[in-house]
């Protein structure tokens, strides 16, 4: 088959297989098999780069957390008022028991709903409200309060309320631009109090400005380490170190939520499995060290060759599996025939200089709606295995009910 040709059917493997119904963005994120090998830039200030199953982890970090600081907040806020008969009088005691306990209400209301809901918009919102909601319940006190007393005998415990706030941010493995725009978020009601509050004292706005750029600071500086660190950890745990590509483990719970999504919508997918032809020969013969070569090269055609939606693993050894959302067996089939051509005309070089070619055995099928993933997987199996024993380098299909 010709270069010509190959573009041609990528073109139309594109046009036709990935649905219009879905957005771009989340096909794109869907098949990304791992962030970055090494920690960069880009990873700590968006999730562009980010794999779905790194992001579905990291929100489930950030969901106990949460759940935590939600009833941190519930119980320390109305718990703080008896430091308010002490310092305040009765009248305005009251008052912000009341306010206390209106937030403490609503924070209990957040809990429940991310113990409920785990999505990641939900974690977003819930994050959002249970950090903005106490500051405007500060702006809103403190305008009462400087209207019937002296700023300067406000407690000093209550001014440094919104800074404690924005500490407790630094609890969260945020990216850099959620990490601003949650500040920026904050920083809207403090900006408009002060503007209310003004009164000419341009010294004592700048040195609440300053307080607020270094707590911010702070907070984006422990938000990113913490970001670095989850995804060094999510890395080691989750990423072949040779391939770049995704483990088993990570592979079981992709493929789980597919088929999940396969079965609500009445859709379908296929699944190829592969292994290198004469894999043990070429260790034996070159060293581990060419066919440690050869892997990285077949991960990186798979890559080339694969759209972004395709989940691609490291199954075990030279054994690879790749998960092809939307496509049934026919299209999924002529994707394994031009991944197993394009195997066949690649090579690797020796130290020696000595050109090294390799084939491979495929076996592809579908899903069956309902199904278990070990029925799925056993068929796949099967079928490479009926690959191999027909001569190798060649693709098996089928599509049997189990």
């Amino acid at each position: 088959m010709s270069n010509s040709s190959y573009a041609e059917n990528d073109d139309r493997r594109q046009q036709v297989n990935e649905p219009q119904s879905l957005p771009q963005q989340q096909l794109h994120n869907a098949g990304k098999s791992f962030c970055a090998k090494h920690s960069t830039i880009e990873d700590v200030v968006s999730t562009h780069n980010h794999s779905n199953d790194f992001i579905q982890t990291r929100n489930q970090y950030i969901v106990e957390r949460l759940k935590l600081v939600c009833l941190f907040f519930a119980i320390s806020v109305p718990a703080s008022s008896f430091l308010d008969f002490i310092v305040f009088d009765s009248a305005q005691a009251k008052l912000l028991l009341v306010n206390r306990l209106l937030v403490s209400g609503v924070l209990i209301g957040l809990y429940q709903l991310i113990r409920r809901s785990h999505t990641v918009n939900m974690t977003r919102l819930v994050l959002t409200l249970s950090f903005l909601l106490p500051v405007l319940s500060y702006t809103a006190t403190e305008l009462l309060l400087t209207q019937t007393m002296v700023y300067r005998d406000i407690p000093l415990s209550f001014t440094l309320t919104p800074y404690l706030i924005i500490a407790m941010l630094g609890l969260f493995p945020l990216t850099t631009s959620g990490g601003v725009a949650l500040l920026s978020a904050i920083a809207l009601p403090l900006a408009i109090l002060e503007y209310i509050q003004y009164s000419g004292n341009y010294a004592a706005v700048i040195d609440k400005l300053w307080l607020f750029v270094l707590f911010g600071g702070i907070c984006l500086w422990l938000q990113s380490g913490q970001m670095v660190m989850l995804m060094k950890l999510y890395r080691e745990s989750t990423i072949d170190s040779l391939t770049g590509l995704i483990n088993r483990r990570v592979l079981m719970r992709q493929v789980t939520g597919i088929a999940k999504n396969s079965n609500a919508a009445q859709d379908s997918f296929s699944v190829m499995m592969f292994d290198l032809d004469y894999f043990k020969r070429v260790n034996d013969t070159y060293g581990h060290m060419v066919g440690d070569k050869v892997l990285v090269t077949v991960s990186s055609l798979l890559k080339r060759e694969l759209r972004n939606s395709d989940v691609i693993a490291r199954f075990g050894g030279e054994e690879f599996l790749v998960v092809m959302p939307h496509l049934e067996l026919a299209q999924a089939t002529q994707v394994a025939l031009r991944v197993a051509e394009a195997i066949r005309k690649s090579s690797v070089m020796t130290d020696e200089q000595q050109e090294i070619s390799f084939t491979t055995s495929i076996g592809v099928t579908q899903y069956i709606a309902d199904e278990s993933i070990a029925q799925l997987f056993k068929r796949v199996d099967d079928l490479l295995y009926q690959a191999k024993t027909q001569g190798r380098d060649r693709v098996a299909n089928g599509l049997a009910l189990p």
